[in-house]
C-alpha cells in the first residue's frame, strides 16, 4: 500500500509539474520554437546560430536548462520541437509525456546508435546461454557513461543472474555477489560505487569480477581490459570464455571494419539470445539489445511540419537558416533521417531489439527506494523528475518522493523512517540532529567561498574594537539562534579565551542573539543576514553574518530604505584567528565556513547507509556540475521552471561527506561544531564555568568576612 501511494505521488507530482505552466504557453503566432541545450564546455552555440536562425526563418530558440527541460517545455507548449536521447524518451513515456518522434539524429548510416553482442571464444564449450554457468566473463566495466549507460551494462548479467534480494546487502552489492556466483573468474573494472572505500572493499569480497583484469588488484578504469576494446581484449588475450560488446567494435576487433584483425575471427562466435551461436563473420549478427538514436521530438500539434523542415538540412549554406538549425540540433556532426511516419514514443523504442526490456527486469520485493522529503510543489515536482531522469540511467535503489506541508513535518518523517532523506540549510541543522536524532550523510559543497556559509565578523571602522576579545560586553547582532553564525561564536570565544562562555554572558544585554528565553527581545527586522547588518547599521557594535551577503552589500546590489550611500565604506572586519589566510584565494578573514546545504538521514544499517550515499552520489556524477554526456539530461544545481535553488542551492558545485570537506584547503569547517553543540558540550561547559567562578567568588566573601 505504501509503494502504492508512492506511485500516486510521483504520478501526481509529474502531472501536477506537465500542466501546472500550461496557461502560459504563448498564443500561437506562426513561429516555430526549438528547444536548445547547451553542449558541455565553453563553446555557447545559441548566441551565434539563433539570431541568424530567426532572422531568416519563423523559428526562433527556447533556451533548456537541459533536455527533460525541453520535454516539460514541448509538453507545455512553450516550444514545439527538441533533440532527445533514447533515455529521455523512456523517461517522457512514463511521465505520461505526449510528444511523437520525426527523425532521427545520425552520426552514420547504421539503423541505430549502437547494438550489443555477447562473443564466446570457441574454445571455451558454450554452444548455449545455459553453458554460461562458471565462465569467464570479459565485460566493459563502469565509467563509461558517454558509451552507454548502467542499464545496457547490467543487461547481460540481468538477463542471466537472478537478485537474491538478501536485506543485508545493498542492492549493487546484491549484483556483484549473484554475479560473482554465476560466473567464473571475470573482469568487470571501473569503479563499482562511487566512493572509493567501499569500492576497495567490494573489490577485496568479490576478487573472481576482477581476476581476469590485467590487474587485478587495481581493476579500475586504467586497466587494459576495461572499456569498449578492453572487454575484447580480455577475450582474445587475457584468457576470457564471453564478451559484452558492441558491435561495432567487435568489427573492428576482428579486422571486419577495415583495421587490421587483432585474432583469428574463425575462432571465436557470437552467442544468441535464444542459445545458438554464429560466426564472426556472418551478415547480420544477432543481436542482445540496440541502442536507438537521439531523435527530434515534436509536440503532437505540429510534428508533421517539424519532420518536413529537418529533412535535408545540411551546412552547405554557412549563413542559411538550415544551417543554423542543424548547427542548433547537433551535438556532433549529424544528418537528420526521417520517419516513414511521425511515431509515438513506443513505437520507435520498439524497432530497437531488447532496448525496453532492459527496463522490465524485476526488481526487489518490497522495494528499496529511498524515499526523499520535499515540504513544496515546486520541490516534489523536480524530485519527481530526478527520479524518472535517475531511473533510466540505472541508479539503485533509485528514488521515491513524498510532499509534506513543511520541513519540521519532513524531519519528523525522516526520524520515524516514512522518509530517508531530507536536505536542510544551516539553520536547521542543529534542530534536524538534536530534536530528531537526523544524522548528516552528506553536504552540499560548493568550490566558492561565498557560495558556502562563511561567518565574519564586522565592527564600525572607527570604533575602539581591534580584537576579538575586545567585543567582551559589546553589544552584537546575529541573524538567528543555533544557526551557523551562532556556532562560530560559540567556537571562536572557545577558541580566542581558552574557556566556555555563552553569548549572553560574554554580550552586551542589549544584544540581538534571538535566544527564545532569554536576552533582549528585538525588532524583526534585525532578524536574518541583511536584518543583522541592519542591526549593526542602527547602533550596535558588531554584527555576524554571512561573507555573501557583505559582499552583496559592498558590491552595492542590497536595497532597502535603512541604507545609506558609501557606508561600506565605514565597516572593517574583525580577525579572531589572524589575517588573511596565506595562499588563500579568499578576500575576507573569517571564523568558520559549512555548507549551505546538508542531506540528512535517519539512523540505519551500515547497508541501508551506503547504498543511499552511493545512490545520491551517482546521481551528482550524473546530472552535477561535472556531466559527462555532451547535453545535460537533467540539472540537479541549477533552475528548475524557472524557480531557484530548488531542493538543492543553485550554486552547489557536488555532493561531498564529511571526509571530503575536512580535507578542503580553506581551513575551519564547522561539523565538529556542529557535534559539540548538539552534544551540549558548550552548555555543560559554560555551566561549569559558571559554577565555579560562583564558587570562587562566595569563598572570597567567606574569606573577607
Amino acid at each position: 500500500k505504501h509503494q502504492m501511494a508512492l506511485s500516486y505521488e510521483r504520478f501526481f507530482a509529474l502531472f501536477l509539474s506537465l500542466t501546472i505552466c500550461a496557461a502560459v504557453a504563448p498564443p500561437d503566432d506562426g513561429k516555430l520554437r526549438v528547444c536548445v541545450v547547451e553542449s558541455r564546455g565553453i563553446y555557447r552555440k545559441a548566441p551565434k546560430f539563433c539570431p541568424q536562425l530567426q532572422d531568416n526563418s519563423n523559428i526562433e530558440c527556447v533556451i533548456g536548462m537541459d533536455r527533460l527541460d525541453c520535454v516539460r517545455r514541448i509538453h507545455k507548449g512553450t516550444a514545439h520541437f527538441g533533440v532527445l536521447s533514447a533515455e529521455d524518451l523512456i523517461a517522457a513515456r512514463w511521465a505520461s509525456v505526449e510528444i511523437l518522434v520525426a527523425s532521427e539524429m545520425r552520426s552514420h548510416e547504421s539503423p541505430f546508435e549502437y547494438e550489443i553482442v555477447a562473443v564466446v571464444n570457441n574454445d571455451a564449450n558454450i554452444h548455449t546461454v545455459h553453458d554460461l554457468h562458471g565462465a569467464r566473463l570479459c565485460h566493459p566495466g563502469y565509467g563509461l557513461e558517454n558509451h552507454w549507460t548502467e542499464v545496457l551494462a547490467n543487461y547481460f548479467e540481468a538477463a542471466m543472474v537472478s537478485k537474491t534480494c538478501k536485506a543485508e546487502l545493498t542492492l549493487t552489492e546484491d549484483r556483484i555477489a549473484a554475479s560473482a556466483k554465476y560466473f567464473g573468474p571475470s573482469c568487470k573494472a571501473g569503479p563499482w560505487v562511487p566512493d572509493a572505500k567501499q569500492d576497495r572493499i567490494l573489490k577485496d569480497r568479490y576478487p573472481s569480477l576482477c581476476h581476469m583484469c590485467y590487474d587485478p588488484y587495481s581493476c579500475d578504469d586504467s586497466d587494459k581490459h576495461w572499456g569498449r576494446r578492453g572487454t575484447l581484449y580480455c577475450l582474445t588475450n587475457g584468457g576470457g570464455s564471453v564478451s559484452w560488446a558492441r558491435l561495432d567494435d567487435t568489427l573492428s576487433h576482428f579486422g571486419l571494419a577495415g583495421l587490421p584483425a587483432q585474432d583469428d575471427p574463425a575462432k571465436y562466435s557470437y552467442l544468441c539470445p535464444d542459445g545458438h551461436l554464429q560466426p564472426i563473420n556472418v551478415t547480420r549478427p544477432c543481436i542482445w539489445v540496440s541502442k536507438p538514436w537521439p531523435v527530434v521530438a515534436a509536440h503532437r500539434s505540429h510534428a508533421a511540419q517539424v519532420q518536413r523542415l529537418v529533412t535535408g538540412l545540411s551546412h552547405d549554406e554557412p549563413h542559411s537558416w538550415q544551417n543554423a538549425l542543424l548547427s542548433l540540433l547537433e551535438t556532433y556532426h549529424a544528418f537528420t533521417v526521417p520517419l516513414d511516419n511521425v511515431i509515438p514514443v513506443d513505437d520507435y523504442l520498439n524497432q530497437a531489439i531488447g532496448y525496453q526490456s532492459a527496463y522490465s527486469f524485476p526488481e526487489c520485493n518490497p522495494p528499496r527506494s529511498i524515499v526523499v522529503c520535499t515540504s513544496s510543489i515546486i520541490e516534489h515536482n523536480k524530485c519527481s523528475w530526478l527520479q524518472e531522469a535517475a531511473q533510466v540511467y540505472g541508479v539503485e535503489p533509485n528514488i521515491q518522493c513524498i510532499r509534506t506541508m513543511n520541513l519540521q513535518q519532513c524531519m519528523e518523517d525522516t526520524e520515524f523512517k516514512s522518509s530517508d532523506v531530507v536536505i536542510v540549510n544551516q539553520e536547521q541543522r542543529v534542530q534536524a540532529q538534536r530534536d530528531y536524532g537526523l544524522q548528516p550523510l552528506l553536504f552540499e559543497f560548493a568550490e566558492g567561498m561565498h557560495e558556502r556559509y562563511v561567518t565574519i565578523a564586522l565592527v564600525h571602522k572607527n570604533s575602539e574594537y581591534k580584537t576579538f576579545k575586545d567585543l567582551r560586553g559589546a553589544r552584537a547582532c546575529l541573524p538567528s539562534f543555533e544557526g551557523a553564525a551562532h556556532m562560530a561564536v560559540q567556537e571562536t570565544i572557545l577558541n580566542v579565551t581558552g574557556h566556555v562562555e555563552t553569548l549572553h554572558s560574554y554580550f552586551n544585554r542589549d544584544s540581538c542573539l534571538w535566544h527564545p528565553h532569554k536576552g533582549r527581545e528585538c525588532p524583526l527586522h534585525y532578524k536574518g543576514e541583511e536584518g543583522a547588518l541592519r542591526c549593526l547599521a542602527e547602533g550596535a557594535d558588531v554584527a555576524f553574518l554571512s561573507s555573501s551577503v557583505y559582499k552583496k552589500y559592498v558590491s552595492g546590489n542590497m536595497t532597502g530604505d535603512w541604507l545609506k550611500p558609501d557606508t561600506h565604506l565605514s565597516y572593517r572586519l574583525i580577525c579572531p584567528y589572524g589575517g588573511i589566510e596565506r595562499r588563500s584565494k579568499f578576500e575576507y578573514c573569517y571564523l568558520h565556513w559549512t555548507t549551505r546545504g546538508h542531506v540528512m538521514t535517519h539512523s540505519s544499517t551500515t547497508a541501508r547507509q551506503s547504498e543511499i550515499y552511493n545512490s545520491l552520489q551517482h546521481m551528482d556524477h550524473l546530472f552535477g556540475k561535472k556531466y559527462k554526456s555532451e547535453t545535460r539530461s537533467f540539472t540537479l544545481y541549477g533552475a528548475f521552471d524557472k524557480h531557484n535553488d530548488v531542493l538543492f542551492h543553485d550554486n552547489t558545485d557536488s555532493l561531498r561527506s564529511e571526509e571530503d570537506l575536512q580535507r578542503n584547503e580553506a581551513k575551519r569547517n564547522m561539523e565538529h561544531i556542529f557535534q559539540r553543540y548538539v552534544s551540549k558540550y558548550y552548555a555543560v561547559r559554560a555551566e561549569s564555568g559558571a559554577q565555579q567562578s560562583y564558587g570562587s567568588f562566595f569563598s572570597l566573601v567567606l574569606l573577607l568576612l
